[in-house]
């Protein structure tokens, strides 16, 4: 099981942004989250090992990495992309601000 799983089997839905220090793009969708006051957990993949195997295994090899596990399914993407986080996290009808 990985960190979204555990998340959504706690909570029903969850946002994970993998990231690292001083990434420019981590750290805007990390605002854009914060904005629209998003719950998420936030994982470095420079500290956190099985994370960074993780998003390589998913394919990934530059960072953000956002993971969103839902009942419905899961879904991820890279880099900051404002289409991505209204469609699959800020316009759901059940998203829940903290």
């Amino acid at each position: 099981m990985n960190h979204a799983e555990d998340i959504q089997a706690r909570d029903g839905v969850a946002v994970v942004l993998y990231g690292k220090p001083r990434c420019v793009q981590c750290d805007a969708t990390e605002r854009k989250l914060r904005k629209h006051r998003i719950h998420f957990t936030k994982v470095d993949v420079s500290q956190d090992e099985t994370a960074l195997n993780f998003i390589k295994q998913l394919g990934y090899t530059a960072a953000p990495v956002v993971y969103v596990s839902t009942i419905e399914g899961d879904v991820h993407w890279t880099q900051f992309d404002i289409g991505m986080i209204e469609q699959h996290i800020t316009a759901r009808p059940d998203a829940e601000v903290a």
